[in-house]
């Protein structure tokens, strides 16, 4: 009777630490899977795919990539070396004076660089509009397959994921433990 008590100071870990690990295996799982509805049940990512890809898209617009962002990163001096290659290579000034080359450069650049030196906001607002990058953000998450959006989201947090289930198993030990010593 003396070892069944010390006894529960390894079992009970030991059950909860696999407790643990298998609820938090399963919830992971749960994410991807079923992939199709079964018993009224569906993984969150292929039950709410659109509405992931929307948000996705909202969220890369709003904080990430908008049309603020790609003006800043618009430099003045590389947009001038372009324009004059653009215009060289169509052949915008049919003459070839070095001078009317250079100040026609001077004046395209002029009215697509605002004061601050950023590409002018009308121009890149005229290009791209607010919902241009969220919404292909949303059609390429959309187009991707559920497993490969898995795979996708399993490379990305994979040893985060693996660390939320082994804290499973760690926190079952740690609550198993406790009620070893609270038992009896």
């Amino acid at each position: 009777m003396v070892t069944m008590g010390y006894l529960r100071f390894f079992i009970y870990p030991a059950v909860g630490s696999i407790l643990g690990f298998i609820t938090n295996f399963i919830a992971i799982k749960l994410l991807f899977r079923p992939k199709k509805k079964t018993l009224g049940i569906q993984g969150l990512l292929p039950k709410r795919k659109g509405e992931i890809a929307k948000r996705a898209g909202d969220i890369v617009n709003e904080y990430l990539v908008n049309s603020d962002e790609i003006r800043k990163k618009i430099d003045s001096d590389k947009l001038h070396d372009a324009i004059g290659r653009f215009m060289e290579k169509n052949k915008i000034v049919p003459w070839d004076i070095p001078i009317v080359k250079k100040t026609v450069n001077r004046i395209v650049t002029a009215l697509l660089i605002d004061k601050d030196g950023y590409f002018n906001k009308k121009v890149i607002d005229a290009v791209i509009d607010e919902g241009m990058v969220s919404g292909i953000v949303e059609k390429k998450i959309n187009e991707f397959d559920v497993n490969e959006l898995e795979d996708l989201v399993k490379k990305v947090s994979g040893p985060e994921i693996n660390f939320i289930i082994f804290t499973g198993a760690i926190l079952g030990f740690i609550i198993g433990l406790a009620e070893a010593f609270i038992a009896f």
